[in-house]
């Protein structure tokens, strides 16, 4: 009669399924790199936007002839508070031209919207369409100018594609 010793050491399936267990692991702290990386990028995009929009804000205060749409501040009153022919309207479409305007104030205007457009487009991440973008249009409840900027989110939807993420803002002069 023959004795069986015991076996040392590890079987091929302990081994494999000790590797398989590994990958995994591995693979999660991966996903979790690529995740965040993807995240930060996000939010560096989204603090750029916010910070572009405060920056136009700021301009806007400091040309309120631009933002009433008139030549000089001596005539901001005769505007009632109106907002509709402020300068500082932006379709998002045409790029603002400040060679077209007659005025300081105007010319100001076009020249902060300008700087804006770039500063955002710089600053955030490009997208598909007309995106990084911005829009200024008349806010019908408030009579504020509202502000929007527009960039790529990064983050993808359910069906796989990234979506445009945008930042708004009333300026009430």
């Amino acid at each position: 009669m023959q004795v069986l010793s015991r076996q040392r050491g590890f079987s091929l399936i302990e081994v494999l399924v000790a590797v398989v267990i590994f990958s995994l692991g591995v693979l999660g702290i991966a996903l979790m790199q690529l995740k965040g990386a993807q995240f930060t990028k996000q939010s560096g995009s989204r603090t750029a936007a916010v910070v572009q929009t405060r920056s136009l804000a700021d301009a806007m205060r400091a040309n309120p002839a631009g933002v009433y749409g008139v030549a000089s501040q001596s005539l901001i009153a005769a505007q009632n508070g109106l907002l509709t022919g402020s300068y500082y309207l932006y379709d998002g479409k045409t790029t603002p031209d400040p060679t077209s305007c007659g005025n300081p104030a105007c010319k100001q205007a076009k020249n902060d919207l300008l700087l804006w457009l770039a500063q955002l487009k710089a600053s955030t991440v490009a997208g598909t369409g007309a995106v990084p973008a911005g829009q200024i249009t008349v806010n019908a409840n408030t009579g504020a100018l509202t502000i929007v900027s527009s960039w790529n989110g990064l983050i993808q939807n359910t069906n796989g594609a990234t979506t445009n993420d945008q930042y708004q803002f009333d300026y009430q002069p």
